[in-house]
């Protein structure tokens, strides 16, 4: 017999594939790199995603964190994902990947710290 897998979502839940997240919010999924880690790496894609998209209204600096701090909490703190709250909060906001755009991300005061404690 086969077994059919599958998940309720919420009704306000929205998804986007890659192409259609660049296309409508002008943003990009980076994937998840254990490589992005490393600070210096990470800067590295910032430099990489900011000059292939020319992007302006974000840091380097910004960026990388942001980048390192998704690498940090998916690969450094998966225990989040066991914390009732958040789970949706911010555990789930990292699991699909590093969604950046040319914006400050809200959150970069999160990203900030893990920098900064790491």
């Amino acid at each position: 017999m086969k077994q059919i897998n599958s998940i309720e979502l919420p009704s306000k839940f929205y998804s986007l594939d890659k192409e259609a997240m660049e296309r409508i919010c002008g943003g990009v999924n980076l994937g998840m790199f254990p490589g992005y880690l490393d600070k210096t790496k990470a800067t590295e894609k910032a430099k990489e995603v900011i000059r292939n998209y020319g992007w302006t209204k974000v840091t380097v600096d910004q960026l990388a964190k942001e980048i390192y701090g998704h690498a940090a909490v998916y690969y450094k703190a998966a225990f989040l994902s066991k914390v009732p709250l958040l789970n949706d909060a911010v555990y789930s906001h990292v699991a699909n990947g590093v969604d950046v755009d040319n914006a400050v991300d809200r959150y970069q005061i999160v990203w900030n710290t893990i920098w900064a404690l790491s």
